[in-house]
């Protein structure tokens, strides 16, 4: 598996909370987190969950889908209690959203709003589910999954690492095929890029770096209100066609 990751703070922001993590040599992993709360404390969120993750994760030998459970619970508890012990960092908390891959297999730890797709076969699919009140309106009939994307109360999260003592994580375990591409991103990407430019630039020729920052002009030139963090992973030599 070959990693490629680039953020940016955006255009209106002051700050970058996001954060994420590339497997070192010889490691199977990698997250997104997409930090909230007052002053630096969303950045402060999201670098301790990418860390305290990052940690249990080099302390295993055998990936699982319960190993990648308990590392994302860790990590809400550390988050957790930094919030309760420092004043300053009341509140704070942040999404999370990592892939690993054992074998033949690819799993997934989602928490929150920051997505992960795969593009297989020339088509992309959204793997994880929001956890956010818009999303929880879509699939209660309230709205369509384009009254979402527009909805004033779109970034309202229901579930978040840090916010709460235990956390729901949801974890997917699945199949890998040589060739799969796995993007996983903060919603500084998804709120001002299309599935389909995801997609193009995932089927594109050139270097991967050069495709991320393309992206990351998509969203720029979008609007950019949000910062913006996105990784490649790519299962296999040869990239998806």
């Amino acid at each position: 598996m070959k990693v490629y990751a680039i953020t940016d703070i955006g255009r209106v922001r002051a700050l970058n909370e996001d954060s994420y993590y590339l497997p070192r040599q010889g490691e199977r992993f990698c997250a997104v987190a997409d930090g909230m709360g007052g002053h630096n404390a969303g950045e402060v969120a999201s670098a301790m969950a990418v860390q305290v993750f990052s940690e249990h994760m080099r302390e295993v030998e055998t990936i699982t889908g319960p190993v990648l459970r308990a590392a994302v619970e860790r990590a809400n508890g550390e988050v957790y209690r930094a919030a309760l012990d420092n004043e300053g960092m009341s509140g704070m908390g942040t999404t999370f959203s990592a892939l690993a891959q054992q074998d033949g297999d690819v799993l997934l730890a989602h928490v929150g709003d920051s997505r992960i797709y795969l593009v297989r076969h020339g088509a992309i699919m959204q793997l994880t589910t929001d956890h956010t009140l818009v999303e929880e309106m879509v699939r209660k009939g309230m709205l369509t999954p384009r009254e979402a994307r527009f909805h004033p109360r779109r970034n309202i999260i229901t579930r978040a690492l840090g916010t709460d003592p235990d956390v729901a994580v949801d974890i997917i375990q699945m199949a890998a095929r040589p060739g799969d591409v796995f993007f996983l991103c903060s919603d500084g990407m998804t709120n001002y890029a299309e599935e389909q430019d995801i997609l193009r630039a995932a089927l594109a020729d050139g270097d991967w770096d050069e495709k991320l920052r393309g992206l990351v002009s998509v969203a720029l030139e979008n609007g950019g209100a949000d910062n913006i963090t996105a990784l490649f992973a790519i299962i296999g030599e040869e990239a998806a066609r």
